[in-house]
């Protein structure tokens, strides 16, 4: 990352904030899906539904029906079975580009086109996530102005307050994630109130480098219970936050 981009990426850390307070006393965790491969739709989503929880799918157009590091991804039916089931659809561009070096024109031509997507196949979506969690100042401003939300990296949990227009998310990837450090993330997360946003790719036996296995999803589930948090998919818990 050269000079410039990474004065950029402070400058966006530090400035186009849009606050949530953080103060209704009850931590929230979330759990997310980027690109949505078919096995988050079906183990993913079957899992999260065991614990009366619901999750966020952060979808990619030109992946549907395809295949991303060896992994089938989503069809249009399994979104739309996602959305019958109280499931959320969010926005990851259409061509999966990493904003930070994408210009504001071809960002707009790509957000649309998902969009379009969407509106193509009766997708009700909500909020943006960042492909690699790479967006600078430009991206964060262009993205502000056209979803309710974005959705970042950066990991740990939001306390006192969190920023729509760049939400921390913490990795659940099955090659790096330590369960007590997670497990001692969540009871943070419900002894200061705050928000936990989780996300993975696939969830399978046998993952990728980003993926979980059901096992690592399921013990994050059951801690988050087990901790008392409120398990919403992201735009609700804006709305619990709000409200």
């Amino acid at each position: 990352m050269g000079f410039k981009q990474r004065l950029s990426r402070f400058a966006a850390r530090h400035l186009a904030n849009r606050w949530l307070p953080l103060n209704k006393g009850r931590g929230v965790v979330s759990f997310s899906f980027d690109d949505v491969p078919a096995s988050a739709c079906h183990q993913g989503a079957m899992l999260l539904e065991l614990y009366q929880a619901r999750g966020t799918f952060y979808v990619c157009g030109s992946l549907t029906d395809g295949i991303e590091q060896n992994q089938v991804c989503h069809s249009v039916v399994d979104l739309q079975r996602l959305l019958e089931n109280g499931h959320e659809i969010g926005c990851h561009t259409y061509s999966h580009t990493n904003c930070a070096n994408a210009s504001s024109g071809f960002l707009l031509e790509d957000w649309e086109r998902n969009l379009a997507f969407f509106r193509q196949h009766g997708i009700t979506h909500h909020g943006f996530a960042f492909p690699f969690g790479a967006y600078d100042l430009g991206s964060k401003l262009a993205a502000s102005k056209r979803f309710s939300y974005n959705r970042i990296t950066g990991g740990g949990t939001q306390t006192v307050r969190a920023d729509l227009s760049a939400l921390r998310a913490q990795s659940l990837y099955s090659a790096s994630s330590n369960m007590d450090a997670l497990g001692a993330l969540i009871k943070h997360t419900a002894t200061e109130g705050g928000w936990l946003i989780l996300y993975t790719h696939e969830v399978s036996e046998t993952p990728g480098p980003w993926g979980a296995t059901p096992a690592l999803l399921e013990a994050a589930l059951q801690a988050a219970t087990q901790e008392g948090c409120q398990l919403l998919p992201v735009h609700r818990a804006i709305d619990f936050f709000l409200s």
